[in-house]
């Protein structure tokens, strides 16, 4: 509703705005990217989605994931979903429709079946595999060997992609360590040289101040004749 009626609910010709609007829920796989990397797949979630239209303004389209606001403001358009898509599960997989060996007529056929994912043909028991019926001119039981083979090699594909991402971040890690290691080096080379202190206590040696020079003292004298008088013979 217009924000002017929404004020001024006794305004002579209060329009609801949002009926002129052109309004679709509908159901749109999106990707869910921490499952897909951790499954080394691509695994979809089916999402409802709005899109809204403004008659003759192309610009003024939104398609946005719907929210509880979306449903209570167009109750009809949102009970029209519900009602075209009762029973309709919401499986996690590879919708049926990103299967290129499916047209989309095809990949239709298969939703009527309750089958909306490659998982759940690839996944299905002999009992129900005999539901589908010749789809596409293959036997079910071909349908689904071909389906388990999609998925595998999805599967095998993946891995290489997901290791090579792990090496590129190990790779990123060993250089931003080596760079800090590098900075570390260069702080401790620009670092000056320091003496090494001298205990607390301990006094600071001082050189021994030189004798001059001279006559020779009376010690030194009596010594030296101590030294000669036990040299002599007795």
């Amino acid at each position: 509703m217009l924000a002017s009626d929404v004020n001024n609910p006794q305004f002579i010709g209060a329009v609801d705005g949002d009926k002129a609007l052109i309004v679709h829920f509908y159901v749109r796989p999106v990707q869910n990217i921490f499952a897909s990397s951790k499954a080394n797949q691509a695994i979809y979630e089916d999402v409802i989605y709005v899109k809204i239209n403004v008659p003759g303004l192309k610009e003024m389209e939104v398609d946005t994931p719907a929210r509880d606001d979306h449903q209570r403001r167009f109750p009809q358009q949102w009970q029209h979903f519900v009602n075209r898509t009762q029973g309709d599960a919401r499986e996690v997989g590879t919708p049926v429709a990103e299967w290129s060996i499916l047209t989309r007529s095809q990949a239709e056929e298969f939703r009527a079946l309750k089958f909306f994912t490659v998982e759940s043909i690839a996944n299905a028991s002999d009992l129900n595999i005999n539901a589908m019926g010749m789809i596409g001119g293959m036997s079910p039981y071909a349908l689904r060997e071909r389906a388990r083979a999609f998925l595998q090699a999805a599967k095998d594909s993946a891995l290489p992609q997901h290791q090579a991402e792990e090496l590129a971040k190990r790779d990123a890690e060993i250089a931003m360590l080596k760079e800090q290691m590098a900075k570390l080096a260069d702080s401790v080379k620009a670092m000056p040289q320091a003496q090494a202190p001298i205990p607390v206590g301990v006094p600071a040696a001082t050189p021994a101040p030189a004798r001059k020079r001279g006559r020779p003292t009376n010690a030194e004298i009596a010594a030296r004749k101590t030294v000669a008088q036990g040299a002599s013979p007795g």
